[in-house]
């Protein structure tokens, strides 16, 4: 259980906390309350409730050793109590234990309320949602399960909550079919009463789609939660891994984008991402774009990886001129044969054939070469486009070594010594 949703749970147990200003007091010895005819009626006395105002008052002055003191004094009497004194009794040191984080006492606390006869329907109500958050809390679900149960029996109008809170000690034992029907019903009751469905249940019912892998209804709950917290990125995000894993990569795009454009989207990964969807599917200048203003704002780091891809995006938007110092950038960190390929290509695609050789021979020289007659093929083309003959002889018969261009290269190679011919015979006219 994560520390945010104990807090969350601890919150509804405080509210839980019963005040001295509730409870049926009789103000004098004498006075005797008089009783409905089908029912007795108990009350505190005043006696009781003078040493109980002692424990209340040390308890809402975060004294609690002191409240501890004053309802030890009162258990001293407790043979004398009625059951609706002593369940207060209890009550109350339910409080206390429970504002010292001990829960085991707290649930001890509670239970001994709900084995006193005679309780009213407020306080055995709030006693057992109080004892079930408590064992939720303290990781004993199967426990929580059973007395919420009892709970909503119980209560003449369960609440939205509740149900919530079955759901969630389901799927903590991941019991995914239980936590969803007990969903269900929160969300019902909530519409029924005319209010906003739970943000937690809404994300617990998201999970639990999740982890049956019914990714679809899963969708449909994360759009609920995108139009009522539009302002959240996560749920952007989530809805738009669903359109994934959906194969839906062009509504992924779209939320993503939206997102993006919202503001929503801020960590490096995720405009990464971002980035290689707009690619997928074929919108290289909205990659670039985005790139571009990630590494100038210094959101996106020019790491070796980001550099390539930034790279990439260009290349599809065939902007060889921007390419050029990005690869140049990305060779000389990198050092990778690579690299400096990419980086002839660009220079042979704006025609720039001395630069183009200058790469291919620094990639022929750098790390990880893997490759090198396909690198020496790269480099003939760019000396025979730049007129240097025997320099692109030569590197056509070096990538004659590889049997699979060895072909291709003696094509090139009877090429250029032809073109060497016409040039020495137009010379010679």
């Amino acid at each position: 259980m994560t520390t945010q949703l104990k807090k969350l749970l601890l919150a509804f147990v405080a509210a839980s906390v019963v005040s001295l200003s509730g409870f049926a007091i009789a103000k004098e010895k004498k006075e005797k309350p008089v009783p409905p005819p089908t029912k007795q009626t108990q009350v505190i006395r005043a006696e009781t409730y003078k040493g109980m105002e002692v424990a209340q008052k040390a308890y809402e002055a975060k004294d609690y050793a002191g409240a501890v003191v004053a309802l030890d004094a009162l258990k001293a009497k407790e043979a004398k109590f009625n059951d609706y004194e002593r369940a207060t009794l209890y009550n109350l040191y339910a409080a206390v234990y429970y504002a010292q984080d001990n829960v085991p006492k707290a649930i001890e606390a509670y239970i001994t309320v709900l084995k006193q006869p005679n309780l009213n329907d407020a306080l055995r109500d709030g006693s057992l949602y109080a004892l079930a958050q408590l064992y939720f809390i303290s990781e004993q679900y199967p426990k929580a399960i059973a007395v919420v149960k009892k709970w909503l029996a119980a209560s003449a109008s369960p609440s939205p909550e509740g149900y919530a809170l079955l759901a969630q000690a389901n799927y903590q034992i991941q019991k995914f079919a239980e936590a969803e029907q007990a969903l269900v019903q929160s969300l019902r009751i909530s519409k029924e009463r005319g209010v906003a469905p739970k943000e937690s249940a809404l994300s617990l019912l998201r999970a639990i789609y999740y982890e049956r892998k019914e990714y679809a209804k899963a969708a449909k709950v994360l759009e609920i939660l995108v139009t009522q917290y539009p302002g959240k990125a996560a749920y952007w995000q989530q809805l738009a891994g669903m359109r994934g894993l959906l194969d839906q990569q062009r509504e992924q795009t779209t939320l993503m984008h939206a997102a993006y454009r919202g503001k929503l989207l801020t960590s490096e990964s995720d405009l990464l991402n971002l980035a290689r969807l707009y690619m997928v599917q074929d919108a290289p200048y909205a990659a670039v774009r985005l790139l571009t203003q990630g590494m100038r704002d210094k959101t996106i780091k020019p790491s070796t990886q980001n550099l390539e891809l930034y790279a990439q995006a260009l290349a599809m938007s065939r902007e060889y001129e921007k390419q050029v110092p990005v690869l140049k950038k990305l060779a000389e960190l990198s050092g990778e044969s690579k690299h400096y390929v990419y980086l002839g290509q660009a220079y042979n695609e704006l025609g720039q054939w001395s630069d183009a050789v200058t790469a291919f021979r620094s990639s022929l020289k750098a790390k990880n070469m893997d490759k090198t007659a396909d690198v020496q093929m790269q480099l003939g083309t760019a000396l025979f486009n730049a007129n240097r003959y025997a320099e692109a002889r030569q590197s056509f018969v070096a990538a004659q070594q590889s049997p699979t261009l060895a072909p291709q290269a003696g094509q090139w190679v009877k090429f250029v010594d032809q073109e060497i011919e016409r040039r020495q015979a137009v010379g010679a006219e």
